[in-house]
């Protein structure tokens, strides 16, 4: 009886266990699914940086992660990539300003030998972004896939969704994807979505059916409660396709007008 007993205990664990490995190999074939879909509009982005404290010059090397939002060329990522943050001090221990100037700026589409120069268009220190545009670059020049954030779902929390990064040159600019979950819902600072995983700021978020969700962000309250948070960043989030898709109508009509005067990139704050 004891041994029918331990042979039924031992089917139910089994059984319990079965659907949550099903489930992960359900999102692991969605995954490569978007993977496969969404790799080639994610591109590498190679920035040198002029940093200018206390009356002394030096350069520094980046690398980084955006997506293409348009055939024309139009790039968004991270604002870190051309405005880290940095802590410079003096001989006596006191913070210098630094200016940062993006020197140079390449992107690299898949694992294309080719690097495509490009500037900057404009910087929403907001929301986290910067939007780059390739120089002199027309659509017949290549084809690009880029994400179309005028078109997107509408997620709810509990949702899992994917994003898509790419390794560094040394590994092929490889593709692979993070999985995460959205876990809640603000309306303060401003509307989002809060997320259980961090990505890098501008990358795009996709649902388990492939459609665009938004991209990853963060977001800080400005209150003091929250002093660790805002030191690492800010909250994890995911700013909602709408929201972005407005930011970069403006972004090409900015690109449009070419490249512009050193440092005179337009700022969008809203």
């Amino acid at each position: 009886m004891r041994q029918f007993s331990i042979a039924i205990l031992a089917a139910v664990l089994v059984a319990g266990l079965l659907p949550v490995g099903a489930r992960a190999d359900e999102v692991g074939q969605k995954a490569k699914g978007i993977v496969d879909a969404q790799a080639p509009a994610i591109v590498s982005i190679q920035v040198v940086l002029d940093l200018e404290a206390g009356g002394q010059t030096r350069e520094q090397r980046l690398r980084g992660h955006g997506v293409a939002v348009s055939d024309t060329g139009l790039i968004m990522t991270s604002i870190e990539t051309i405005k880290p943050n940095l802590n410079a001090r003096g001989p006596r221990g006191q913070r210098l300003s630094v200016k940062i100037t993006p020197a140079d700026i390449k992107i690299v589409f898949e694992k294309d030998e080719k690097e495509y120069d490009a500037f900057v268009v404009v910087r929403d220190t907001k929301r986290q972004i910067v939007f780059l545009q390739l120089k002199s670059f027309k659509p017949a020049d290549r084809k690009i896939s880029f994400v179309d954030f005028s078109k997107s779902a509408t997620p709810k929390v509990g949702d899992e969704y994917i994003t898509v990064h790419r390794l560094a040159k040394g590994y092929d600019y490889a593709p692979l994807f993070s999985a995460g979950r959205i876990i809640g819902e603000l309306t303060k600072p401003r509307k989002a979505l809060l997320v259980s995983h961090a990505a890098p700021s501008g990358l795009p978020a996709f649902s388990l059916e492939g459609k665009l969700i938004g991209c990853h962000s963060r977001m800080r309250s400005g209150l003091e409660e929250g002093a660790a948070r805002e030191a690492a960043g800010g909250q994890p989030i995911v700013l909602p396709a709408k929201d972005i898709d407005a930011v970069i109508k403006q972004a090409l009509k900015t690109a449009a007008a070419g490249e512009p005067a050193a440092g005179g990139e337009e700022d969008e704050e809203d």
